[in-house]
């Protein structure tokens, strides 16, 4: 039985065939919630994706480019002084994900997934989120400062800190505004919640880490307190979600702000060996990342809130915090355009055979250039078999595009249907942009319940060898004709790449 099918029958029955605990009762009636199941998935798959291979890359590169925080995390993280190796920034998310590798690459979209899951479901939601997101970022930030090797484990462990209280907020929304009311009439958090609950938020949170098959260093982080963590991440971890706590959820009292940090600091100081300057570093720099994300329009917070933040943090650590309270410079989704010639670029210097990048490494780029680019919903990388009788799909990116690749092994004859037929035409086309389906076609993409599609033969050394296909779905309006060019250059680019590696 799989771990997390296991843990499904824990909270049915408990862990001896009992009547189920009241945690385990709580872990069942958010399992079968109509939403939960999807954000199970998508965790379990990223943890579960082990190896740096291709399948593996691919199934990360859909997880990371079918959410804008979790594209913009990778991208980041590549090009952090951490990790950083060249002097050009890094565009793209595929690009980012083969340098990070999938083990790092696995701990961002653990930490992203959970904030995107919840962050848009309510106003108490995403403050919670926000705050998740700030004690991730403090955790990031001092374990980089304290030389830690793996700082996004620390983000990780950072993120996944409060769960237990975002999945009662969430899951269970008239007995987290109990157990507020208790906190604020002076109960202890855990007392109002046995009170509530039965038991401590963190109680919960393990059950559900331990379903979705989270690391241990997760749960130890949960766990983790000033005198007793298990590791220096725990102890990072404890010290991080200590900081948020003072700094951003004892109101507006500076007095009050400036004691509460002080006490952080010395609670922890016998691990976490920071100084106030460092301290203030680590606030500042989680305060631009969580900023950058969060004010994004994809998300859309109130910016008010980031003022306020900067101004108790600054209320505690005076100089020490430099992060700036004026937003309106905060970074916006790039026009595509601009997104299209930074990806361009990026994909030209991967061209290129002294970048080391593999065929499949520019191909996957390519891939990327085109969904991001375009934009497109999917877009698949489709090849001739060696005795040249089918055409398989051997790539692909974008909303269920892995699904999609399925149905794309077509036999080359007059049964292969429209994307063989439009492949050995030799002509890059996009239907309905350059002319209207044809009767075959629209009975093709119905099935599939689509309305346009792009078919952009490779021919090399004037030879087809495959094709891109991309597609929008739904009502989406077709790409215009300076789209469907972009489109072209960037498989002429695959073309360029793979002859520079035929020598």
């Amino acid at each position: 039985m799989s771990l997390s099918l296991r843990a499904s029958a824990t909270a049915a029955h408990g862990p001896d065939g009992d009547e189920p605990s009241p945690v385990q009762l709580r872990l069942r009636r958010i399992l079968e919630g109509a939403d939960f199941p999807a954000l199970s998935k998508q965790i379990v798959d990223t943890v579960s994706a082990l190896d740096d291979d291709a399948t593996s890359l691919q199934r990360l590169a859909n997880v990371v480019l079918r959410e804008y925080s979790l594209t913009l995390g990778v991208v980041r993280t590549a090009n952090s002084v951490h990790y950083r190796r060249g002097h050009r920034p890094i565009q793209s998310a595929t690009h980012a994900m083969m340098m990070l590798g999938a083990k790092v690459v696995r701990q961002i979209a653990g930490s992203l997934l959970l904030f995107e899951n919840y962050s848009r479901k309510s106003p108490a939601l995403k403050e919670l989120m926000l705050l998740s997101l700030l004690t991730a970022n403090h955790a990031r930030a001092a374990a980089m400062q304290l030389g830690l090797m793996e700082p996004e484990e620390a983000h990780l462990c950072g993120m996944f800190r409060n769960l237990g209280e975002v999945l009662v907020a969430g899951h269970f929304p008239e007995e987290y505004v109990r157990i507020q009311t208790l906190i604020v009439d002076g109960r202890s958090e855990n007392a109002a919640c046995k009170d509530i609950l039965g038991f401590p938020y963190a109680d919960l949170a393990v059950e559900v880490c331990r379903h979705w098959g989270m690391p241990d260093a997760v749960v130890q982080g949960i766990r983790a307190r000033a005198a007793a963590a298990a590791s220096r991440t725990a102890s990072v971890t404890a010290f991080s979600h200590d900081l948020t706590q003072a700094l951003y959820r004892l109101g507006t009292d500076e007095a009050a702000v400036s004691q509460a940090v002080d006490v952080v600091l010395e609670q922890h100081g016998a691990r976490v060996k920071l100084t106030r300057e460092q301290v203030g570093k680590v606030v500042t720099e989680a305060l631009q990342e969580t900023r950058e994300l969060f004010v994004h329009p994809q998300i859309a917070t109130d910016r008010m809130r980031f003022k306020q933040l900067t101004h108790s943090a600054r209320a505690a650590l005076g100089e020490h915090v430099t992060a700036s309270e004026d937003d309106t410079e905060s970074p916006r989704v790039s026009h595509h355009a601009s997104l299209r010639v930074k990806l361009r670029q990026e994909l030209d210097e991967r061209v290129d055979p002294a970048s080391g990048a593999s065929v499949g490494e520019v191909l996957m780029l390519a891939l990327e250039t085109v969904l991001r680019g375009g934009p497109f919903d999917r877009v698949i990388a489709c090849f001739l078999s060696p005795d040249r009788t089918r055409l398989t799909a051997r790539t692909a990116l974008g909303d269920n595009a892995e699904a999609l690749m399925a149905h794309f092994d077509f036999p080359v004859s007059v049964r292969g249907g429209p994307i063989v037929a439009l492949t050995q035409q030799r002509a890059a086309v996009y239907v309905p942009t350059d002319r209207a389906l044809t009767t075959i076609e629209h009975r093709w993409a119905q099935g599939l319940g689509l309305r346009q599609f792009g078919v952009f033969p490779i021919l090399v050394q004037g030879k087809v060898v495959g094709c891109i296909y991309c597609d929008r779905e739904g009502d989406a309006e077709s790409p215009d004709r300076a789209t469907v060019r972009f489109v072209k250059a960037v498989v002429d680019q695959v073309v360029e790449g793979i002859l520079k590696r035929r020598g």
